[in-house]
């Protein structure tokens, strides 16, 4: 047997093959690879930076407007959450040294270096403050005075001074101040700031606060006292820091004018107090 006739013909093989070409790619990080489940050469991509990790959850982000504003002009939201977020960024020590400030029987303005700006925190907590003192001490005086009769023979409490002293403080402490800064718009060729108005007129109900406790006490001199000294101290405060704009821009006759409606409606609110709250 002849074994070559099955031994295949390399020489010949090797002339009828084409030859075969090898080519390898890199698939390193340059962005050449597999690009959607094909072979070649894809479009490279920038690196995926992820970011610092103690921004994500930080403790430290503020929790009203958080995100940055946008460029170019900002049109006014009276119900935007961050148009107000300044006015109530103050913390307990600023709230008593204003609260100091208020008591101080100096000539020291209130907006000094210590008090860089306005706040709204600070009247609204202290008028709050004042309705709960006002209706518990109110009813808690009118007992200590309570003398039986044959009509009324059991002291009975008066919820509505809640609802009253609501109504009167808060409006006293917004709309005054208001009414005050439209005419300084009209009057003034410098008005008073709206907010700065506001702030003064919510400390000045600072006193008022010690005043009603000792209002308490069942006796009237004692109160009256008590009421005409809280009432000094809270005017005296108020005119020191509006006084100066107002004699600056106005004659004087003019300017008493305005004082003298500052006086009357502050005289008012604490005559009121008196007469209703403790009579």
């Amino acid at each position: 047997i002849n074994l070559s006739l099955f031994q295949p013909d390399h020489s010949r093989m090797a002339e009828e093959a084409p030859p075969v070409k090898l080519e390898f790619q890199n698939f390193g990080s340059s962005g050449e690879g597999a690009i959607d489940g094909r072979i070649g050469k894809g479009p490279s991509q920038a690196p995926f930076n992820p970011p610092p990790s103690d921004n994500i959850f930080s403790d430290k982000q503020s929790l009203l407007g958080s995100q940055q504003p946008a460029a170019g002009p900002r049109s006014w939201n009276p119900f935007s959450l961050a148009l107000f977020q300044s006015y109530f960024d103050v913390d307990t020590s600023d709230i008593v040294i204003r609260m100091k400030k208020s008591l101080s029987l100096s000539n020291e303005l209130f907006f000094a270096d210590d008090v860089a700006k306005p706040d709204m925190y600070g009247p609204f907590w202290l008028c709050t403050t004042l309705i709960l003192v006002m209706a518990i001490a109110g009813n808690m005086g009118a007992m200590m005075s309570f003398v039986p009769t044959e009509e009324d023979q059991v002291f009975l409490y008066n919820f509505s001074k809640l609802t009253v002293a609501s109504s009167l403080l808060y409006g006293y402490t917004g709309v005054v101040p208001v009414i005050g800064w439209a005419i300084s718009k009209w009057l003034l060729a410098a008005p008073f700031g709206l907010v700065e108005l506001v702030c003064i007129y919510g400390y000045a109900l600072t006193v008022f606060i010690p005043a009603g406790i000792l209002l308490i006490i069942p006796s009237e001199i004692v109160r009256w006292i008590v009421l005409l000294a809280a009432f000094a101290l809270s005017l005296k405060f108020i005119t020191r820091n509006v006084k100066d704009v107002v004699m600056r821009q106005l004659d004087d006759q003019r300017a008493l004018v305005v004082l003298g409606v500052v006086a009357g409606l502050h005289a008012l609110l604490a005559l009121f107090l008196k007469i209703y709250f403790y009579n």
